[in-house]
């Protein structure tokens, strides 16, 4: 299996005319984000225990690595 994995710090998306920035350590849909994890394009955020929270499906404008 080809796995394209990378810890990111954190990213900027478009929310309509807004960017709003996701980080590590920041809450989202009630869990605190401990990884962020691209995959095939898709920006995947997971919880401390390595749950999947939440897909990003808006655009990423920036990344910290």
């Amino acid at each position: 299996m080809n796995r394209v994995e990378r810890e990111i710090e954190s990213i900027e998306v478009m929310a309509g005319a807004d960017v709003s920035t996701i980080a590590i350590g920041n809450e989202v849909c009630g869990e605190v984000i401990a990884d962020i994890i691209q995959h095939d394009g898709v920006y995947k955020l997971y919880n401390r225990r390595d749950e999947l929270i939440i897909e990003i499906n808006l655009p990423v404008v920036s990344v910290k690595y």
